[in-house]
């Protein structure tokens, strides 16, 4: 009688999925990939709650190994500042954009269109904004930059003939952490009062803050 054949093997586990390697002279796509991956983790409050960020998790993310993150960051904390840099450049970019954009109108307009381009990526990127501004992650010079485009559009209120009810710089300060405040109590404010729209907050403020004045 014919011996009955071998059962067939199981089937291994199919390994992690990974990118394919990148030509030589394409580490520079690399990096950007691991930058891309650690910005989508900190976008993601699920999966940024359960534990602190480890290059592993970025490593899975991107589809390379842990490794290889090193030939282009010398840790995680210079990941993370690469990360957070990139996010307060399109902060930037975005109040840059609304001040072209709202140019030869009233200079209370185009402090409120500054304000409403912060909310907005406020808005967009939750966690990301949160995670830019924890004391940690404070990053002086980005932050610099922020406060001087608040600077420049409450100074611009006072060149246009208006007065304030405060110094410029006491005005740009109290703008600034009025609007940043409001957009923080959106995670647990609304437990408190009926918080309203965060722009209808905005246009109340820019409109509060100064009165006209008829002397040049």
């Amino acid at each position: 009688m014919p011996e009955s054949p071998d059962p067939p093997a199981p089937h291994a586990p199919a390994p992690a999925e990974r990118r394919p390697r990148n030509a030589r002279g394409e580490g520079d796509r690399l990096r950007t990939e691991i930058l891309e991956a650690m910005l989508r983790l900190i976008a993601d409050d699920e999966r940024m709650r359960p534990m602190p960020l480890s290059l592993r998790e970025v490593a899975r993310e991107a589809g390379i190994t842990a490794p290889a993150i090193y030939r282009h960051f010398a840790d995680k904390e210079a990941l993370s500042d690469a990360a957070l840099k990139c996010l307060f450049e399109q902060l930037l970019d975005e109040m840059d954009r609304a001040e072209v954009a709202s140019a030869g109108q009233p200079a209370g307009r185009r402090l409120a269109e500054l304000a409403h381009a912060y909310c907005d990526f406020a808005q967009r990127k939750p966690s990301s904004f949160r995670v830019m501004f924890t004391d940690r992650a404070l990053h002086e010079q980005e932050t610099a930059r922020v406060a001087a485009r608040w600077r420049s559009a409450v100074a611009r209120l006072a060149e246009t003939g208006m007065r304030l009810t405060q110094t410029p710089e006491a005005a740009a300060m109290s703008v600034w952490s009025s609007v940043h405040g409001r957009l923080l109590l959106d995670r647990t404010g609304g437990q408190v009062w009926e918080l309203g729209d965060v722009h209808s907050f905005v246009e109340e403020l820019t409109r509060s803050l100064s009165t006209v004045d008829g002397a040049k």
